[in-house]
């Protein structure tokens, strides 16, 4: 971990970490959100769609450094086998569940 991690961790409790990420999902939500808009043009939006993936970007580097913040590393091999496991098996459920519905 760097060490302006290390700083923030020492400064700031893990109840108000779990708050900031709350808050950068919520943002990172809402930016996915306005590049459908740029990706669709049904609701125009006076961003680009270029613009839209930078914010979308910006806002995956928030959730990611809270996450960091809290102790949870994103390359850490145990971490990401479980994540992948999870990840793999959530795409199974819903490729079913397209599947399903396109009977």
């Amino acid at each position: 971990m760097n060490k302006e991690i290390d700083f923030i961790r020492h400064h700031v409790s893990d109840v108000e970490i779990l708050c900031q990420l709350a808050e950068e999902c919520n943002e990172l939500a809402h930016a996915a959100l306005k590049l459908r808009r740029t990706m669709t043009n049904d609701n125009p939006t006076p961003i680009s769609e270029c613009e839209a993936k930078k914010n979308l970007m910006e806002e995956i580097a928030d959730v990611s450094l809270c996450l960091k913040a809290l102790g949870i590393d994103l390359i850490d091999r145990e971490f990401c086998l479980n994540i992948t496991r999870t990840t793999n098996e959530k795409a199974r459920r819903w490729a079913g569940r397209i599947r399903d519905n396109a009977k």
